[in-house]
């Protein structure tokens, strides 16, 4: 499909380009800077069956005092070590830790897990993923849309939102992997709902089981596939007769899903004693106080302040049902729930990093309101495409510029307000009185669900 359109193919090859260019320019293998927060507990599942045959940790405690990695462990009430994160990362991290495994093993490089070439391989992991996503992201676009408007949709994704931050200098995070999950699931959801055949039934069960697997609350995208097709009555009885239909392949995907996260269930069993066991302590939910608008608008990291372009995604989703009204309902349904759940999480600003980071991988569904939106917007008499073309390049250069800014912490990663967005907005170095601009969040009165800074 990709070679009869020329720009969208030329769009990815552009984004390789630079992806990889950034990934070796910062090189962040050799600042040991990799398997570093989240990662920690993401990763550690692969050194600690692979290389110290040992998941309950306990070989922490005769590491050498040169040891040059982190490895973090959650203690349960009975005195065991567990994993604070679910496995799912590990299980794509696998084929880059084997390869880097083996270069260690006959070679002369350290074989312990957490030398420079298991980190380095963790970052093509990420980005690996992170362009196979967009590459898919990509097929699932011109299935609606031209090329250019397909072309144009990824080029935003790809350089106009903090997805180029969590691909090329913080790929070892959870995103990039998200992503290429959540397209393949879309990817497939498509496809299923065309022809439930057994091997799109599979996909499917895989897929989604992954995705539960790397993060659980990100199950919700199975309303996707659920829903797709349904915008009136009539569409509401067909999806109940297709799924009473296929009843037996709906099973097979349960089972799928089950039988993925049945490893992430027999560790808890081995660690706890449990086979489900909430692993974040005193971190938690509070649905009922969810800070949707913070997590939209707030200078510390709201969506909208670092990731503006995305305003035209939320344009265009009521005009999905004229456009493509067969996605209306899914896609505007799962954002929504999305968003409440995420925002719902005691720190609804997710500790350090550039922008909402967990909206990330919705962008593969929010790619279809953004590409009506743009399609729209380029039917319009030419001064309005010109303007609106502007308007993208100048969006698209400040996302870049930002990513500049983040990664030498001009943008502050957890401690931004109003005041500070502004004294360093366009600026390349700090203000004199940066310190006293920026304003740490109250990690004690969030984690109790208690009232704390709003719209700052």
């Amino acid at each position: 499909m990709l070679k009869n359109n020329k720009y969208t193919l030329l769009v990815l090859l552009i984004i390789v380009l630079v992806y990889i260019w950034t990934v070796f320019n910062i090189s962040k293998w050799r600042k040991n800077l990799v398997i570093n927060n989240d990662a920690v507990s993401y990763y550690s599942y692969l050194p600690a069956a692979f290389i110290y045959n040992d998941l309950s940790f306990s070989f922490v405690d005769s590491l050498p005092a040169d040891f040059e990695g982190r490895i973090w462990v959650q203690t349960t009430p009975t005195g065991n070590r567990v994993q604070k994160m679910t496995m799912g990362l590990s299980v794509l991290y696998a084929p880059f830790f084997f390869i880097a495994h083996s270069i260690a093993q006959i070679t002369d490089l350290n074989a312990n897990g957490y030398s420079e070439i298991y980190s380095k391989f963790l970052c093509f992991a990420g980005l690996f993923y992170g362009l196979l996503g967009l590459f898919i992201l990509s097929k699932i676009l011109l299935q609606f849309f031209n090329d250019k408007i397909a072309a144009l949709v990824i080029l935003i994704l790809a350089f106009g939102t903090n997805y180029f931050y969590y691909v090329t200098n913080e790929g070892e995070m959870s995103h990039s992997f998200s992503f290429f999950l959540f397209s393949l699931f879309f990817y497939f959801s498509l496809q299923w709902n065309n022809n439930q055949s057994i091997k799109n039934t599979i996909a499917l069960g895989l897929t989604g089981g992954l995705i539960i697997l790397v993060r659980p609350t990100n199950g919700v995208a199975f309303l996707v596939p659920i829903l797709f097709g349904i915008y009136n009555l009539n569409t509401l009885k067909s999806a109940y007769n297709l799924f009473i239909k296929n009843w037996f392949k709906l099973l097979i995907i349960g089972l799928i899903v089950f039988l993925i996260f049945l490893p992430q269930l027999l560790y808890w069993k081995f660690a706890t004693g449990k086979f489900l066991f909430y692993s974040y302590g005193n971190e938690g939910f509070f649905f009922s106080k969810p800070q949707i608008i913070n997590g939209l608008f707030s200078f510390r990291k709201g969506w909208l302040i670092y990731t503006p372009i995305m305003v035209f995604a939320l344009i265009g989703m009521p005009m999905l049902f004229l456009k493509i009204k067969e996605s209306f309902y899914a896609i505007t349904i799962f954002f929504v729930v999305n968003m409440y759940i995420i925002f719902s999480w005691w720190s609804w600003w997710y500790g350090g990093g550039f922008g909402a980071r967990p909206l990330i991988e919705s962008y593969v569904f929010l790619s279809i309101p953004l590409a009506v939106f743009i399609d729209f917007m380029f039917k319009q008499i030419k001064p309005v495409k010109y303007i609106f073309g502007v308007l993208i390049f100048l969006l698209l250069s400040l996302n870049l510029f930002q990513t500049w800014q983040y990664r030498r912490t001009i943008i502050h990663w957890d401690s931004m307000t109003k005041e500070a967005y502004w004294a360093v907005f366009g600026k390349q170095h700090f203000p004199d009185n940066y310190k006293d601009l920026i304003q740490t969040p109250d990690y004690q009165k969030a984690l109790k669900g208690e009232t704390e800074i709003q719209n700052k």
